[in-house]
């Protein structure tokens, strides 16, 4: 039985032009094609949707037919490919005058640049190569989208007009009144002509029934079709005839006999279960066939017929000019075959040879490197060892690969697209001849590809002097430049633009980073030109390291050896010595002028500790110190005083102090104050109140600021951040306050552990130090010590200041401090009441909960049972819990 599918109104989905429709095709179980009087259509008769034609689809069909409705029926043949015929996927033929053309139903191009499209039609800029597969197979197509269009698959000459079209796998015959032309489909090549005038009709009957097939038990004819195909033909006036094709290997055999290559291919394609030729010799017909089309100027479909016979990769280089075969095959061309001779290739022909070849070349890579995807989806190992002839194979492929398209980006047309190819080329895991490879890319000029190249195969040293050399190149070109200041108009212009010395100088540090321990000697050689020209740049390499976790780094101390060593050009230094302004108020992170090694090391080592980088030893702290206090010393002239303060300290020499101090108060610096104690000039006061504070000798550190200095507030300040860092507790405003308040309290000792009057201990006829000075110095280190406990009477141990004070101290001054004080002291008393009552509160709390619980009873009957072990209570001792349960008191849970 049958039931709808689907129903469509034709008023409503066609045009006026389509009505009445003539015919009807199926084309798929979807698709139909309709054929009105003067236009044609292909429905989806599940949607209704017409499919698109695409504007140069329509005028290749007006064009074959002449403008003019087709001639005959139009016929539905079977596609050529074996994807669409499993599919039951039908193609369409139409006749005209002069030219039929046969129309496929094809997915539309969703592609985002089509003129990108049109540039690569031979794939020679992209690593899928399923666009190949596709070609030669066949794509299936999805029926179920609404991205469906026509295209023009092939169109057939002839010089008769066809009254009919039959189709007799593998032919296509065209009745055209005194004869019927046989047409190879594959082909679409004439190959007979059969003289049947003005047939009635024609019959292609495939299984014929044989009379000499008969059952053996029952006298009945049975099918056979051990037969070939019979062609059955009627013409006037009563003429039946019959004719038998001959057999696909007899029809094979005599194409290839009479060197019609494309009629045997075709053959072998269309009837693959019938081919006569043995898989090898099948290849060698390929093969025949491509060699035929190349030399016909049909580059891409030779190519194809190329990788399909799987020949030798050296036989296809034979076929272009010398001079761009790899050496191996430069010396195989005298001995080349017949198939091999030389054809004149240059100009676009040669281009265009060379596109269809680089993505020849590309699919038998993939094809290659396709056992090692397998390899890897099995999860067996990560990289493939491949054998002597792959790796000889691949290499010829690869290197033909960057010669191809180092000519190719000479075209302008090409010359981005090539330029991308050839860098994922060199880039990616690829097994080129180096010399071959380096020696054509420098010739033509390549030199980022090149560099890319050399990093690529780890040829570190190459591609580093090759950077040199060209930054020096550049440099030389530049001044040359300046000297006759010719403005670059003079100068060559070259397939690749060359950058500045200072580009080159940036390409260096940028490949000097990722180098780790294992070619550190090749980072210290070529970081010293990069050093000398341009510090700054130089030191990055060694600041800003991009050294995979994987690899091993550098050794600090071994860098810190190589920038001593290294030297300043005089330009350089030069230019980047800048004195501090008079007026400067950012000394926060002060920045030495590059100038010497000594320099070099020094901003090295703050960078890498300031920033964490790495690691680094004691030592190589003390060492940060010890350059800077020998800058220091250097850079001091003897006219020149050291002042105590830093801020006071001008040119060169404060700027190096600024470092020296914000060093040595960092919390992360791990040097050795006691050595550095010994190595510091006593002048330097903030340097050695920093050494002191790091070693927690804080009394000292206070004695100064407060005496040495006479600095009230950067005395206060050092508590303050002692205070609340956490460095020291609040005994160290005791201790200031003692400093003021009894000198007798410091001991005779310097702070550098040395009886000098200048560092550690005033003068003794200092008016902080003597108590019987004048009240007018007294009294100065009185106010010192109220505004200190005025500011801090919080933090300060109220019976320790009392004690401190002199006894004769006017009370007034004080008011402040003992203000806070009895507030800090009542505040404390009134806290401590509340917390008391509310203690009382809670013990209330907690007793009236008890004394309820204890009042609470419990009825025992003779009845109930223990909740643990079943037997009943009696007058034994018993458990509640809490949550009413009773147990004997034996079997309460153990707690």
């Amino acid at each position: 039985m049958l039931e709808l599918r689907a129903e469509h109104e034709l008023q409503t989905l066609l045009a006026p032009a389509l009505l009445p429709v003539q015919r009807l095709l199926m084309l798929s179980e979807s698709h139909v094609f309709v054929q009105g009087k003067r236009d044609w259509v292909v429905l989806n008769v599940d949607s209704g949707r017409v499919l698109s034609v695409a504007d140069d689809v329509a005028q290749q069909v007006s064009e074959a037919l002449d403008g003019a409705p087709p001639v005959c029926d139009a016929v539905a043949l079977p596609s050529r490919y074996l994807a669409r015929r499993r599919q039951n996927v039908l193609d369409l033929l139409l006749c005209g005058k002069h030219h039929a053309v046969i129309l496929t139903i094809a997915e539309e191009p969703m592609t985002a640049n089509p003129a990108d499209e049109e540039k690569d039609v031979y794939g020679a800029f992209d690593d899928d190569v399923s666009r190949f597969t596709e070609q030669s197979e066949g794509k299936a197509l999805d029926v179920s989208t609404s991205q469906l269009g026509m295209k023009v698959d092939r169109v057939i000459a002839y010089d008769v007009p066809p009254r009919g079209v039959y189709y007799h796998h593998p032919f296509l015959l065209l009745d055209q009144a005194e004869q019927i032309a046989v047409y190879n489909f594959g082909s679409l090549r004439m190959v007979q002509i059969l003289p049947v005038k003005a047939p009635y009709g024609v019959c292609a009957a495939i299984d014929v029934a044989s009379a000499n097939a008969t059952d053996s038990l029952a006298d009945i004819p049975q099918l056979s079709d051990n037969r070939p195909p019979t062609l059955f033909t009627v013409s006037p006036p009563f003429d039946v005839q019959s004719y038998q094709m001959l057999s696909v290997a007899q029809q094979v055999a005599a194409s290839m006999g009479n060197r019609h290559l494309e009629d045997a291919v075709a053959l072998c394609k269309l009837c693959p279960e019938e081919s006569p030729l043995s898989e090898a010799d099948q290849r060698i017909l390929y093969a025949d066939y491509g060699f035929e089309l190349f030399r016909s100027s049909r580059r891409q479909e030779a190519m194809n017929f190329f990788f399909e016979s799987d020949i030798d990769v050296m036989e296809v280089l034979l076929l272009f000019p010398r001079n761009l075969l790899p050496r191996k095959a430069s010396a195989l061309r005298k001995d080349s075959s017949s198939n091999n001779k030389d054809h004149a290739l240059d100009g676009d022909d040669l281009v265009e040879s060379l596109l269809a070849l680089i993505g020849f070349l590309r699919r038998k890579r993939n094809a290659y490197l396709h056992q090692d995807d397998e390899s890897l989806v099995l999860g067996i190992r990560v990289r493939r060892n491949f054998g002597p002839t792959e790796e000889t194979a691949l290499e010829l492929i690869d290197t033909m690969l960057v010669k191809c398209l180092v000519v190719v980006a000479e075209k302008s047309e090409y010359e981005e697209q090539a330029k991308r190819a050839l860098l994922e080329v060199v880039t990616g895991q690829n097994w080129c001849e180096i010399g071959e490879a380096e020696i054509f890319l420098r010739a033509h000029r390549r030199f980022k590809a090149l560099l890319a190249f050399y990093s690529a195969r780890k040829l570190h040293r190459k591609a580093l002097e090759l950077l040199e050399d060209l930054e020096r190149s550049a440099a030389s070109a530049a001044a040359l430049s300046e000297k006759f200041d010719t403005g670059g108009k003079d100068e060559p212009e070259s397939t690749e633009d060359l950058q500045s010395s200072h580009d080159y100088m940036v390409l260096i540090a940028q490949y000097l980073r990722v180098l780790g321990k294992k070619h550190a000697e090749l980072v210290f050689e070529f970081s010293r030109r990069v050093l000398s020209v341009n510090p700054a740049l130089g030191l990055s390499i060694f600041t800003q390291r991009e050294v995979p976790s994987s690899k091993q780094d550098i050794d600090p101390a071994a860098v810190l050896q190589h920038l001593k060593s290294c030297s300043i050009a005089t330009s350089s230094a030069d230019s980047k010595v800048t004195e501090p302004e008079e007026g400067a108020e950012d000394t926060s992170k002060p920045t030495l002028p590059l100038t010497s090694s000594q320099m070099l090391a020094i901003e090295y080592l703050t960078q890498i500790i300031y920033e964490g980088l790495g690691q680094l030893s004691p030592r190589l702290h003390d060492e940060v110190a010890y350059l800077l206090l020998d800058s220091i010393q250097g850079n001091t002239p003897q006219k020149q005083r050291l002042t105590s303060r830093v801020e006071s300290q001008r040119g060169m020499t404060g700027l190096l102090r600024r470092k020296l101090l914000q060093f040595l108060e960092f919390p992360a610096a791990a040097y050795h104050p006691e050595r550095m104690l010994s190595r510091t000039p006593t002048e330097m006061v903030d340097e050695h109140a920093a050494l002191l504070s790091k070693l927690g000798r804080h009394r000292e550190v206070l004695q100064l600021y407060a005496l040495e200095l006479k600095d009230a507030a950067l005395a206060e300040a050092y508590c303050n951040r002692c205070y609340e860092s956490k460095t020291a507790d609040s005994s160290i405003y005791s201790t200031l306050l003692k400093i003021y308040l009894r000198p007798s309290y410091q001991t005779s000792g310097s702070a550098t552990g040395t009886s000098s009057p200048v560092i550690g201990s005033p003068p003794q006829s200092s008016p902080l130090r003597n108590r019987t000075s004048t009240s007018g110095l007294q009294s100065e280190a009185v106010n010192a010590a109220i505004n200190v406990l005025n500011k801090y009477a919080e933090r300060i141990d109220v019976s320790t200041a009392l004690e401190l004070l002199p006894a004769d101290v006017s009370a007034a001054p004080l008011a402040g401090f003992f203000r806070r004080v009895l507030e800090r002291q009542v505040e404390r008393f009134r806290n401590g009441q509340v917390k008391k009552q509310l203690s009382k509160m809670e013990n209330f709390k907690v007793r009236e909960q008890l004394s309820t619980k204890r009042k609470g009873s419990v009825t025992v009957w003779s009845s109930q049972c223990c909740q643990s072990c079943g037997k009943r209570l009696g007058v034994g001792t018993f458990v509640r819990l809490p949550n009413g349960t009773l147990l004997h008191y034996s079997c309460q849970p153990v707690p």
